[in-house]
């Protein structure tokens, strides 16, 4: 037995000693990631089957770092219920998989199985959750945690070590075809959420001492690791371009993004960002890998590439051994489908230094295959039956998130009485893909909720017409008509507008995955690379409005969307709005629950929501400058604030008190609910800051606390915040206390001296 496979020695010391015994070429294999996992097997008649592809990549790497994508099932991978991987096939591929790797690996080394979990796994069979900027309405990072825990319960069930999740970015720009990747605008509530997903994905995995100093724990294949992805500014992209220049100035950046790098000392793994910061790429930046993420904040966890992103700096370097260089020094760990670390032998003769920073990157590599367990235990238990049982706790607490990550902007008339007669109407209702947003799998029936269906649980007369395409403008009047008919037949309209990132088979990708210009359907308008220049809403969606409410029946409008649109003519002419954003599998229902009543909703906007395109930006911490907010022909203040959403209730707050000792400021305030339901409210506290040397942000959002108050009940909610949160970047870039903070809670205001 060597060192490195002695369970009793550190993760150290068993690192140090394989690394010893490694070649170059076997160090190379360790550091890519470059195979797309769908392309490792096929089946037939017989079973599964590993792909010649996939045997030579790996007998070219003399092992495998990291596989992607195994589990992948979407339009861009060409797997579906025909010839994809089913949930109860998972462990058995996995398991043949690691088999083959371990075998062919002259050291016995394991790969890393790493899979797509923005909103749930993307693969066949999985759960699919509101898309982030509908979670972002919550503001309730506990369900965010658990949806974590079982997330990570599922992806570890089917042989999964890592997963990549959205967490890091800001709607800065709406006009970016990301936007719905994100919590929204706010660092502050995107760092809670960022803590929220890493607890829950991997538990104690990693705490605040080094874990290469502890031995493996018994309980290590109990873990997933999670990549939290992008590092970092993609949403601050110049024109809401994707992968676009980030023109950011470094107070800005530390100010706005630090808390954010900070919040990642516990992840297995980080994925840099394809954007610049001020012309240097994430990816070769090692002020922001190297610097500020592992020296500052101690990150003990793998950098990842975004996928092709290293092959771009070849636009830049003009070779493959000028961007090895740049990448390694920068400290990218990982590769992901590019063709640049195919060439790190040939870098390393040209720069002899970087053979240590090649045995770097490998070690922290092989430190996670250690700390995930899967030197010890590389499979998993094909037979376990507990699958059914956490897509099932997965569908409860996935119809919780959708309920909360709705926000009403706009009430006349709702809750609706059961037995309404209701005109069902819009370009979403009959197609689920729609409501799910991008990074999809394919759906079953059993998988999701219709919206007709679930209203049918609250009446029975129910009438549909399409009324509009999502972007696609008809010359001929018969959507609309057919609309308007059967509207004037019902108590009520429910209206789906907005957009869709829905992908589909006929389309053709980019080999990053993102899909290609020439080939975005007529009707999505959102998604990876499906950026705007108008955050106008298309098709003949408007004109449909302007018809159905000639009518004068009561219009409830359902925004199923994953970007703010302007929704001025909206909000003038529907009696409800209803912002849904993209809700997942349990969308339809949630909505269902709200219209009637069932549900109180108590999403909050975790954006300020522009009025149209021309006013942007409008995100509220812009700095506190002296200039006319307004323009010539334009209101400068947004459609609604950060923080707005309407309830069934009502609430007064009252007696708002602060106090600040011992380096800690003490923040109260008293909330009755006045109404006469049961109702949820987001208390939201704000910092400003005054006297300063330079502009300082006009406020910051310091905490939040979701509470329920039943009718007529009143609770005090105290917050703590130390002072050190209380700082801003000054003149000569040293972090220093601004003279006068004043603290703000909805309308209610007081102020402390430092």
């Amino acid at each position: 037995m060597f060192p490195y496979q002695d369970k009793e020695l550190t993760i150290r010391e068993r690192v140090n000693d394989l690394v010893s015994r490694m070649t170059i070429q076997e160090k190379i294999g360790q550091v890519n990631q470059h195979l797309y996992g769908w392309q490792s097997y096929y089946k037939n008649s017989s079973g599964i089957k590993l792909t010649d592809k996939f045997k030579e990549h790996v007998d070219w790497g003399q092992g495998l770092g990291a596989l992607y994508g195994l589990f992948r099932a979407d339009p861009w991978s060409k797997k579906d219920y025909d010839n994809g991987i089913r949930a109860n096939e998972s462990a058995h591929l996995s398991n043949m998989i690691q088999s083959y790797v371990i075998n062919k690996s002259r050291l016995g080394i394991p790969t890393l199985i790493v899979e797509e979990m923005p909103h749930g796994h993307q693969a066949l069979d999985s759960v699919t959750y509101p898309t982030n900027i509908g979670k972002g309405n919550t503001f309730n990072p506990e369900l965010i945690k658990k949806s974590a825990k079982l997330q990570a319960e599922e992806l570890r069930l089917k042989g999964g070590n890592l997963a990549l999740v959205s967490s890091l970015d800001l709607l800065k720009d709406p006009r970016w075809g990301r936007s719905e990747e994100t919590f929204g605008e706010s660092p502050y509530l995107t760092e809670t959420y960022t803590k929220a997903i890493i607890d829950g994905f991997q538990g104690d995995l990693i705490g605040d001492s080094d874990f290469l100093d502890n031995k493996v724990s018994q309980d290590s294949r109990k873990h997933v690791g999670v990549v939290i992805k992008h590092l970092i500014g993609q949403g601050e992209a110049l024109g809401g371009h994707n992968s676009g220049t980030v023109p950011m100035g470094k107070r800005e950046f530390l100010e706005v993004y630090g808390p954010l790098i900070s919040s990642l000392k516990k992840a297995a793994g980080v994925m840099a960002a394809y954007n610049d910061i001020d012309g240097v790429p994430c990816h070769a930046n090692r002020y922001l890998l190297n610097d500020l993420l592992r020296k500052k904040n101690e990150f003990q966890g793998i950098v990842m590439a975004d996928g092709t992103a290293l092959d771009r700096l070849m636009d830049l370097y003009g070779n493959y051994s000028d961007s090895v260089f740049a990448a390694l020094n920068a400290g990218v760990d990982l590769s992901l489908w590019d063709d640049v670390y195919m060439h790190i032998s040939d870098a390393i003769e040209q720069y002899p230094q970087l053979l240590l920073k090649l045995n770097n990157s490998v070690k922290r590599v092989l430190s996670i295959k250690f700390l995930l367990g899967l030197f010890d235990d590389p499979y998993i238990d094909e037979n376990d039956t507990n699958m059914e049982e956490v897509i099932h706790k997965s569908n409860d607490l996935n119809l919780k998130i959708s309920s909360e990550s709705m926000t009403l902007v706009k009430n006349t008339i709702l809750p609706l009485k059961k037995g309404s007669s209701l005109a069902v109407i819009g370009p979403h209702v009959k197609n689920i893909y729609h409501w799910l947003g991008d990074y999809t799998a394919p759906q079953l029936e059993n998988q999701y909720d219709s919206l007709i269906d679930s209203l049918k649980n609250y009446t029975s007369n129910i009438m549909y017409a399409k009324g509009s395409n999502i972007r696609e403008i008809t010359e001929d009047d018969k959507l609309i008509n057919d609309a308007v008919e059967v509207s004037n037949k019902a108590d009520a309209v429910v209206l789906t507008m907005g957009g869709s990132s829905m992908r589909n088979f006929n389309m053709n990708f980019l080999n990053n995955g993102a899909v290609s210009e020439e080939s975005i359907l007529k009707n999505t308008d959102t998604g990876e690379n499906v950026d705007v220049a108008s955050l106008s809403l298309g098709g003949n969606q408007i004109d449909l409005l302007r018809a159905l409410k000639k009518t004068r029946k009561p219009i409830i409008v359902v925004m199923i969307q994953g970007r703010p649109y302007d929704i001025t003519e909206v909000m003038r002419l529907a009696d409800a709005v209803l912002i849904a954003w993209y809700p997942g599998q349990k969308g339809p229902r949630a909505i269902s629950d709200i219209l009637f009543g069932k549900i109180n909703p108590s999403g909050k906007l975790p954006i300020s929501y522009p009025r149209n395109t021309e006013q942007l930006p409008v995100y509220y911490y812009q700095r506190r400058v002296l200039k006319n907010e307004n323009y010539f022909d334009e209101t400068g203040c947004p459609l609604f604030e950060f923080g707005y959403g309407l309830s069934y209730g009502s609430f007064d707050y009252k007696n708002l008190e602060v106090s600040y000792k011992n380096n800690r400021v003490l923040v109260s305030v008293d909330i009755k609910n006045t109404s006469s339901v049961s109702a949820k409210e987001t208390v939201l506290l704000f910092s400003s800051f005054f006297g300063t040397d330079v502009l300082p942000q006009r406020r910051r959002l310091m905490s939040y606390k979701k509470i329920l108050l039943e009718p007529g009940q009143t609770k005090n909610i105290g917050f703590e915040i130390k002072d050190d949160r209380l700082l801003y970047m000054n003149k000569s870039m040293k972090w220093d206390k601004p003279r006068r903070v004043e603290l703000s809670i909805k309308g209610l205001s007081k102020s402390i001296t430092l």
